[in-house]
């Protein structure tokens, strides 16, 4: 049977210093050299996990961003994006505005990401607003008019990180949207809670789907943690999920491992190659 493993990263294959141990990197390159069907599946952008991947010597496609993005490592080349519709993206960022709050604005274009913003202080969210995003997008920029920059290509993704208080009433109008979907999760590494808009047609089962038609595969396991795999585990055939987990995760998995400081998903992966 050929099987496909799917990792989530944040809290899950990285330990709590956001890096994969030299034990989990031995492991999974000898599961890929022994023919394992291995990859992730994270909210990060391409260019928030190539690097921390570097040991790994990944050679099937990564569902990124929430699915958003199927994106090759190996060859750093998108593979596909999900977009949003321009009118959808303008009342998406109506909304913020209508409570005070900005956001980042995604805009897909000639093969790179470009990220836009229209307040200065949207410069301290470093979970967006980063050196590795200034480094790898195509363009990071200040402008006057989110709304004009929303018309300048394909818009794959908006989002914000603030409290709990303040972004439960945008998520209220955001469900009343078509042609969207949003993910809202607590950030494990700063307490705060991070808002990602995207394409209805983009999530983590959808591109999982997507990549297993790709590669042709008739069973697949998945691990995560968080709320934004419980799709990915819905459609697994194998779920299983690191000590460390959301207790609503682990309700649904069909085994919790060693947490994520323990290895928890190399120690399982090393068990299912065959002996000899």
């Amino acid at each position: 049977m050929k099987t496909l493993y799917i990792s989530d990263l944040d809290g899950t294959l990285f330990n709590k210093s956001k890096k994969i141990s030299t034990f989990t990197a031995d492991v999974i390159n000898k599961c890929i050299e022994e023919g394992m069907l291995f990859s992730v599946a994270t909210a990060r952008m391409p260019y928030g996990c190539d690097y921390r991947l570097k040991d790994i010597h990944m050679t099937i496609p990564g569902i990124l961003t929430n699915g958003v993005f199927l994106y090759d490592f190996k060859n750093e080349k998108y593979v596909s994006v999900e977009n949003i519709g321009t009118e959808v993206a303008k009342q998406v960022v109506k909304i913020f505005k209508d409570v005070k709050l900005s956001c980042f604005v995604y805009v897909f274009t000639q093969d790179k990401i470009n990220i836009y913003y229209d307040t200065k202080s949207m410069e301290e969210q470093t979970q967006y607003y980063s050196d590795r995003a200034l480094e790898k997008c195509g363009e990071v920029k200040m402008v006057s008019d989110l709304m004009q920059i929303l018309n300048t290509g394909d818009i794959c993704y908006l989002a914000y990180t603030g409290n709990k208080v303040e972004l439960q009433p945008v998520c209220e109008k955001l469900d009343k949207l078509n042609g969207i979907c949003y993910s809202f999760y607590l950030n494990i590494y700063n307490g705060m809670y991070c808002l990602e808009i995207f394409s209805d047609k983009a999530n983590k089962k959808n591109a999982l789907i997507k990549l297993k038609k790709l590669l042709e595969c008739e069973e697949v396991v998945v691990f995560g943690d968080n709320f934004n795999d419980l799709s990915m585990i819905e459609l697994a055939d194998r779920s299983y999920a690191p000590e460390n987990a959301l207790p609503e995760i682990k309700e649904k998995v069909t085994e919790v491992l060693e947490d994520c400081d323990h290895d928890g998903v190399a120690q399982f992966l090393k068990n299912e190659l065959p002996e000899g």
